[in-house]
């Protein structure tokens, strides 16, 4: 035992031993980021939405994202889009919401800057890039850091 405890001070990554920085004690689940676009939409434009479209441009290729939207518990509505291949680089996205006749309720573009997350906390290591677009009461886009 006594061994064992010296080679984790010596920080050598044994099997046996769960996944943790060398300096801290301190345990990284295996948490995954999402790698993609996160969509939220405020009242009263959320309550018109039915269905919504979104395609990604990056570095002069553009990728559909599948996006659907669930209504929120404080009102609103929020979806995830994945994007495999997002970069840490700006990216174009472009969003159309639609009513229930299939009229757009908003068709928007808005430039952001997809960014990785740390989902444990820094000491664990970086997670897949994402970023967070707001559509407020007006129909506006904002992005969310």
């Amino acid at each position: 035992m006594d061994r064992l405890l010296a080679l984790k001070g010596a920080c050598v990554l044994l099997a046996a031993l769960p996944l943790a920085a060398c300096q801290s004690d301190r345990v990284c689940t295996l948490i995954g980021t999402p790698v993609g676009i996160q969509v939220d939409v405020a009242p009263p434009i959320s309550e018109r939405v039915a269905a919504a479209e979104m395609e990604v441009c990056q570095a002069g290729t553009c990728r559909p994202a599948k996006l659907e939207l669930h209504r929120a518990d404080q009102g609103g509505a929020a979806g995830f889009g994945d994007v495999a291949g997002l970069r840490k680089e700006p990216a174009q996205v472009s969003l159309k919401l639609t009513d229930s006749r299939g009229e757009p309720v908003v068709e928007r573009d808005i430039q952001v800057m997809p960014r990785g997350r740390f989902p444990n906390g820094p000491d664990c290591g970086e997670g897949g890039p994402n970023a967070r677009v707001r559509v407020d009461g007006q129909g506006l886009l904002h992005e969310v850091p």
